[in-house]
């Protein structure tokens, strides 16, 4: 699992250049903004470090409520969330018929959201309820939806707010394990009834937990980083402002497009 002893990401190499991070996460495509399913190339590698780099090792979770994620497969239907020119975050979804995994032959009985991540810097903005609203107006024609087993503390606060303004929609999302046959589905908003979820102060008191350890994993960081030899790291990594850049352009510009 990825921690504060393990070297930081601070740029990447993609197209024949040194892009920082958060160079790569960034659109100069004035249309671009809100939900975007992904389809491109560009936006696949945008993905991968939303999920990979800054979920997995710059803002991973230091509790067992929030688990890391796996890379997602290359056909995996995905939603970048844009915001201001960048990726604010993502969202997953398992297709209904689509197999469970690479070793069995069962197939998903319901379209299940899988991953939900929203940047660090985004939070507290209302996003993850819009993306929650977007999955499940793309699938109008369902009768019930799932969310992939375990959902978290906070994304059970996501669906009380979302079901409290949309009474219609409680009888149609459930907690749902693969492939989500009846007998392995929870009702979400009968599991909020039940009072399943932790209190208000419950949630303080994790929050506050979260801070400190996310404190502690930063300031265990920067001794890390203070202590390594400066030739140790290439200079385009030390230097992301002298990054490599095709006239100014964004990842997505210079990733080649797919031929369809």
């Amino acid at each position: 699992m990825p921690g504060p002893s393990l070297p930081a990401v601070l740029a990447l190499y993609l197209c024949s250049g040194w892009w920082a991070v958060e160079e790569a996460l960034r659109t100069s495509d004035p249309s671009r903004h809100g939900l975007v399913e992904v389809q491109s190339v560009g936006e696949r590698l945008v993905l991968f470090i939303l999920n990979q780099i800054v979920y997995g090792t710059q803002e991973s979770p230091p509790d067992q409520d929030n688990p890391l994620f796996t890379p997602h497969p290359p056909r995996e239907q995905a939603t970048i969330l844009w915001q201001e020119g960048e990726a604010a975050g993502f969202y997953t979804v398992k297709r209904k018929g689509s197999l469970c995994g690479g070793c069995t032959s069962l197939c998903y009985q319901l379209p299940v959201l899988d991953t939900v991540f929203v940047r660090r810097s985004w939070r507290r903005r209302g996003l993850c309820l819009e993306m929650l609203e977007g999955y499940c107006s793309s699938f109008n024609g369902e009768e019930v939806l799932g969310i992939s087993y375990p959902v978290s503390t906070a994304m059970y606060q996501v669906c009380r707010k979302y079901l409290l303004a949309h009474p219609e929609q409680r009888d149609r999302l459930y907690e749902a394990e693969p492939p989500g046959h009846w007998s392995q589905r929870q009702s979400i908003w009968l599991q909020i009834q039940l009072g399943k979820i932790p209190s208000a102060d419950e949630q303080q008191a994790a929050a506050e937990r979260i801070l400190l350890e996310e404190s502690r994993a930063d300031s265990s960081a920067q001794e890390g980083l203070s202590k390594e030899s400066p030739d140790s790291v290439p200079a385009a990594a030390a230097c992301p402002s002298k990054l490599k850049r095709k006239g100014g352009a964004t990842l997505e510009e210079v990733t080649p497009k797919v031929k369809k």
